[in-house]
């Protein structure tokens, strides 16, 4: 195909923006498109998942500098000619916004991966810019929602598009768990405010005081170091250094999901969080917060709880209402959860959808 395809994002790290951008440039990529993946910080978990399936990933060194990005990005762009431009995160969205009204001649798909919270100068200008894009793509129906209420103009250009799991690689495990005595609860996500460690492991705390056995391992990257000190100050003070743990992140995460008894993300919000998705697509029950469109994806009752992430003791009690559960009741609700990840979380349809408004 003679369309030119540029994917351009901050980083190529663990993130999960990161996960969806490089894996729908894979997909693009099968579907005969030319494709490069762009980025600007040397952080590059999924580097050798884009080589080994043929997929330019290209460090531009000279945009690493702030005051000198833009220049840099411009000149790369001019020497390349992309027919097409998807941006995800709000610094590249605003570059190539700014590049078009300078008169680049490419589509631009903008990509919103979270849900705003607060509308300060940086988002007010980021809507602003994104006058200059053709599409802009939430993850989330409740993001949508959000920039249809105070962004009237800019209506007509959203279309969701939430994201995808590769249900084969994020599989059950074909063999039972070995008998342990603590229940084990595995947590993915950048550690960083908007995860709501500190709260969650209180709640943690509070469900190890009414004497229930647990284990939580988190997996993620360090996003902030005086917020992570300030969790593991929580852990420390709780004594639950036996019990929660932090991990770094793993590129076979899906293994953890498989070991794990049940997942959860006590997020303050979220977008269409990546990491629910995949632990559900490993069959796994899922605690989470009711929060943006984590009540679309959880079925209360059905294959996991939903609990208020700004209560630690509603979140302790969740914890305790799984943690009641027998055995065959865990079962049914991961075999929900699976069946929940098959009929929403296609990579057909991800891409498809893509190829609707790129085409």
């Amino acid at each position: 195909m003679n369309i030119r395809i540029l994917c351009l994002i901050e980083s190529v790290g663990s993130g999960g923006a990161e996960r969806q951008l490089t894996g729908l440039a894979v997909m693009l990529k099968q579907q005969g498109y030319e494709v490069e993946v762009w980025y600007y910080v040397k952080n590059e978990f999924y580097l050798s998942y884009l080589h080994e399936n043929n997929v330019v990933g290209r460090y531009l060194s000279a945009a690493h500098n702030p005051k000198k990005r833009f220049f840099a990005l411009r000149k790369h762009f001019k020497a390349y000619h992309p027919d097409t431009v998807i941006s995800y995160s709000a610094s590249p969205s605003m570059i190539t916004c700014l590049l078009k009204l300078l008169g680049a001649k490419f589509k631009l798909i903008v990509s919103e991966r979270n849900t705003t919270q607060q509308i300060d100068r940086r988002e007010k200008f980021k809507f602003l810019m994104y006058r200059w894009a053709d599409v802009i793509v939430p993850n989330s129906h409740s993001q949508q929602v959000f920039i249809e209420q105070n962004f009237h103009n800019l209506s007509d250009k959203v279309k969701v598009i939430t994201n995808f799991v590769d249900t084969d690689k994020f599989s059950p495990s074909n063999t039972d768990l070995p008998n342990h005595d603590e229940t084990r609860m595995v947590c993915v996500g950048r550690l960083m405010p908007q995860k709501n460690i500190p709260t969650f492991i209180e709640a943690v705390s509070k469900v190890v005081r009414e004497g229930y056995k647990i284990k939580v391992d988190w997996y993620g990257q360090v996003f902030e170091k005086g917020y992570v000190e300030e969790c593991y100050g929580r852990i420390k003070k709780n004594e639950l250094e036996s019990v929660f743990t932090f991990c770094p992140p793993c590129s076979t995460i899906q293994e953890k999901y498989r070991e794990a008894d049940v997942f959860c993300i006590p997020s303050i919000y979220e977008g269409f969080p990546n990491v629910l998705c995949e632990a559900m697509s490993c069959g796994l029950p899922v605690l989470c917060s009711r929060v943006c469109d984590n009540p679309n994806i959880a079925r209360e009752g059905e294959n996991g709880f939903l609990f208020n992430p700004q209560n630690v003791d509603d979140i302790a009690e969740t914890i305790i209402r799984f943690l009641r559960l027998d055995d065959s009741t865990r079962k049914e609700m991961g075999k929900k959860s699976r069946e929940i990840a098959l009929s929403l979380f296609s990579s057909e349809v991800f891409v498809r959808k893509y190829l609707d408004i790129i085409c």
